[in-house]
């Protein structure tokens, strides 16, 4: 009797552990979910295939559903809003990027692109507002300065571009960018001061030129 009841015992722990196919052998539990694992890793690699040869919305569909799994979550979430910025969908790409940031508030590099992203889409307050954090952070990012600089002339933040431009002088003496800065400063307050005449064609664009900064492209 007790040597049946161990057999049985056996038997019943055999049956928890496997599972039948539907080819008829036997899968171990967990296998399913491994399976699913590696698929969803398999979605970023090709999300990543679709980034490099510029299908940004292919990747964007690919980074989706590898954004399922738990260990890709970030990586694929940070993936596609830089792909939306690729492909210039600021709006899109300046959502994805604010719910990284909120997981993630110091995270410069995540900070930097949400700036880019604001600027892009012209509003100049809130780009200026992060470019001041970052710099008071990081006061030797060379790139970073300028496009603070421009997005500083080109929402009429005068006052501040001439400190950040001061500031920027005294780091970068050598740098090729100050004398465009200047001539483009002073133009800033001749206009401001109505001083000039400008003409519609002449009239400063409100999206900035700005460089590329962590991955981004310019337009």
């Amino acid at each position: 009797m007790k040597k049946g009841l161990y057999l049985f015992a056996c038997v019943s722990s055999l049956f928890f552990l496997v599972s039948c196919s539907s080819l008829g052998g036997l899968r171990v539990i967990g296998e399913k979910d491994r399976i699913y694992s590696n698929v969803l890793s398999e979605y970023y690699l090709i999300g990543e295939a679709y980034l490099e040869n510029k299908k940004y919305q292919k990747a964007i569909e690919y980074y989706t559903k590898a954004s399922e799994h738990p260990d890709l979550t970030s990586s694929a979430g940070y993936k596609i809003a830089y792909a939306y910025a690729l492909a210039e969908n600021w709006e899109k790409s300046r959502t994805g990027y604010e719910v990284l940031l909120e997981k993630d508030p110091d995270n410069s590099e995540l900070t930097k692109s949400l700036a880019y992203i604001y600027a892009r889409q012209g509003d100049l307050a809130h780009a200026s507002a992060l470019y001041r954090k970052l710099v008071e952070k990081n006061p030797y990012d060379q790139l970073m300065l300028e496009n603070y600089i421009t997005v500083l002339i080109t929402g009429n933040y005068l006052e501040e571009a001439e400190i950040v431009l001061q500031q920027f002088k005294t780091n970068f003496p050598d740098n090729t960018s100050i004398q465009g800065f200047e001539e483009s400063l002073t133009k800033a307050w001749e206009v401001q001061e109505g001083k000039s005449s400008v003409s519609g064609d002449e009239t400063q664009d409100e999206t900035p030129h700005l460089e590329q900064t962590n991955g981004e492209e310019e337009s």
